[in-house]
C-alpha cells in the first residue's frame, strides 16, 4: 500500500502542475497541522533540461557578402557559439559594416579578431544595442565569434563585408588588368 501524502485529507487544498517554460511548480498545498498554524508548502523544481548549444562555423572567401547571426532577425538561440572567418585576396583588407546590431548587453558578446580567433588578435568586443562603427582589418583575415548565455537573447546582428585594396598601387594595377578598366 502506498503511503498517503495527505493531499486527499480534509483541510488540504492542493494544486498540481504548472509548467512555465523550463520552470515547473509541481505541488502547492495548505495543510492544518495539529495545534500549529497553517503551513504552506511550495515545491519548486527545475524540470530536466536538455541543453543544446547552437554551434556553427563559417569560412567565407568571396570578395563580399553578408553575415547574420543565427535566427536573425527573430533572435539568436541561447548557448550560441558561432564563428565566421573571412579571408580576402592577397594584398587586400576586409571592411565590415554593420546594418543591424542587438545583443543582450554584457552577457552575449560578438568578438572581432584581426586574424584568426586567438587572444592576441582580439580587436574589439561588441555587446548591447548600439550600431558599431565600420571595422577594417589590417590583414587578409577577419574573424567574428558570437557567444550567448543561457537566458535572454535579442534580435542579433547583420553585417556586410567587402574586400578592399590595401594600397593604392595594388588597386591601380588590378584596375588596369580588368576588362574595360572596371573594378
Amino acid at each position: 500500500m502506498q503511503p498517503s501524502l495527505g493531499w486527499d485529507k480534509p483541510g488540504c487544498s492542493c494544486g498540481f502542475g504548472r509548467n512555465w517554460g523550463k520552470l515547473g511548480i509541481f505541488a502547492l498545498m495548505t495543510v492544518e497541522v495539529s495545534s500549529w498554524s497553517r503551513v504552506l508548502l511550495l515545491s519548486v523544481g527545475l524540470l530536466a533540461v536538455s541543453v543544446t548549444a547552437q554551434n556553427c562555423s563559417h569560412i567565407l572567401q568571396g570578395p563580399n557578402g553578408t553575415i547574420q547571426s543565427p535566427g536573425f532577425p527573430y533572435g539568436y538561440p541561447n548557448y550560441a557559439n558561432c564563428t565566421w572567418t573571412i579571408t580576402a585576396e592577397e594584398q587586400n583588407r576586409i571592411q565590415l559594416v554593420f546594418q543591424s546590431f542587438a545583443l543582450e548587453e554584457d552577457f552575449d558578446v560578438l568578438s572581432i579578431y584581426d586574424g584568426l580567433p586567438q587572444q592576441g588578435n582580439l580587436r574589439t568586443r561588441l555587446t548591447g544595442f548600439q550600431l558599431p562603427a565600420p571595422i577594417v582589418s589590417t590583414g587578409v583575415v577577419l574573424s567574428l565569434w558570437l557567444v550567448s548565455d543561457y537566458a535572454v537573447s535579442a534580435q542579433g546582428f547583420q553585417a556586410n563585408y567587402e574586400g578592399k585594396c590595401a594600397q593604392f598601387s595594388n588597386c591601380l594595377e588590378l584596375y588596369l588588368h580588368l576588362p574595360y578598366g572596371r573594378m
